[in-house]
């Protein structure tokens, strides 16, 4: 009885961890998709805003009815052509960052093993993923900021404050204080091969 009581909580304990790992591991499968899925989708607004870009110097009519154009910005382009271009580049450089986030998070899903998680390239991943964060968040909020300014005083024409990449400054300080930790934790464990 003492045995068999002892040999069942074993066999549950394990057969849990199976099941851990077994979830854990469809829950990153989950994840791989859903991030390489951000990236196309990002792609996508990145091509279709260059397009439209490209498009409005050649016909503007149809550039008007394409996907992705906001009114806003391309109505700037009747009073000026190099405020528009400034516009159309912010746009489309904050579309490519998010387009390569996504792409950097897919490799950091595709490389992250479960045995061995602390990593030099995950590390590296992880630290991408930060700088690139902060790279929308400075395009997108602070030289925004600057462009609307400047926009207002040259040419009369108001425009929202970009305030959607405030969340992207938020996440690349999260997302570095974890690179670090990692980096941290792959430190420890060459010491602790090092003493073995």
């Amino acid at each position: 009885m003492f045995f068999n009581k002892y040999l069942f909580i074993f066999a549950s304990s394990l057969k849990k961890d199976i099941i851990m790992k077994t979830r854990t591991e469809k829950i990153l499968t989950v994840l791989k998709i859903l991030a390489f899925m951000g990236a196309v989708k990002y792609s996508i607004d990145c091509g279709a805003q260059l397009t439209n870009f490209v498009a409005s110097f050649i016909n503007t009519d149809w550039a008007k009815r394409t996907y992705e154009i906001n009114l806003d910005i391309f109505n700037i382009r009747e009073k000026s052509i190099s405020y528009y271009s400034y516009a159309m580049c912010l746009n489309i450089a904050v579309s490519a960052l998010k387009a390569t986030i996504w792409f950097v998070v897919f490799a950091l899903l595709t490389k992250l093993k479960l045995k061995t998680p602390f990593s030099m390239e995950v590390e590296k991943k992880l630290e991408s993923i930060a700088f690139l964060s902060l790279g929308v968040w400075i395009i997108g909020s602070i030289f925004w900021a600057i462009y609307i300014y400047y926009l207002a005083q040259d040419t009369g024409i108001q425009l929202p404050a970009n305030n959607s990449g405030d969340e992207y400054f938020f996440m690349a300080g999260i997302v570095y204080i974890i690179s670090q930790i990692f980096k941290r934790g792959i430190e420890i464990e060459e010491e602790n091969q090092l003493t073995v």
